[in-house]
């Protein structure tokens, strides 16, 4: 007799034996632990969802306080260098007599625009984007009047700039901590 054919149908023997073997129940669920276990799932999908938001709202307050920095240090250079133009050409009363003094306006306010670009980046808070952004657009039609070597159409646009200066500045501040 070969063993190995006998142990062989031994085990096929004991295989279909252990399958053969019937569990009592049946393939109903209890409502109320689908209804517990829905309610977990929903609690948690919204946990998460509050913590992704939480984290995405701190993300944009860094960014923005990032912007603020630069912007109010930037600012300061920027301000001062217009301030030492402006009075030297009240007291010279002509762009010529001023040298250079116009290009060096022109290059701080430029080097200033594009230091705070730098941080202008996606992410920013909306409110402090746009009054920044405004103050950009104010700076460049504050360098295109002195390019052009205007005196008393000065004063408009830098009107115009120093008040988006202050609301970006003033709305910079409420971030401060």
């Amino acid at each position: 007799m070969n063993w190995k054919w006998v142990g062989a149908a031994a085990v096929c023997g004991l295989l279909f034996t252990g399958c053969a073997t019937t569990i009592d129940g049946s393939s109903t669920v209890d409502a109320g632990q689908v209804s517990a276990y829905q309610s977990d799932v929903s609690v948690t999908a919204e946990q998460s969802r509050i913590a992704e938001s939480s984290r995405a709202a701190q993300a944009a307050r860094t960014l923005t306080l990032a912007l603020c920095s630069q912007f109010t240090t930037t600012v300061v250079t920027m301000l001062n260098s217009y301030n030492q133009f402006v009075t030297k050409l009240n007291e010279l009363q002509s762009y010529s007599a001023i040298g250079d003094g116009g290009q060096v306006v022109i290059d701080q306010l430029t080097a200033g625009e594009q230091a705070i670009s730098a941080k202008l980046v996606p992410g920013i808070e909306a409110p402090v984007e746009a009054l920044v952004r405004t103050f950009l657009t104010r700076n460049t039609e504050l360098i295109a009047a002195v390019r052009g070597e205007l005196r008393s159409g000065l004063n408009d646009p830098a009107d115009r700039w120093i008040d988006a200066r202050n609301k970006a500045v003033e709305a910079c501040g409420k971030l401060a901590p």
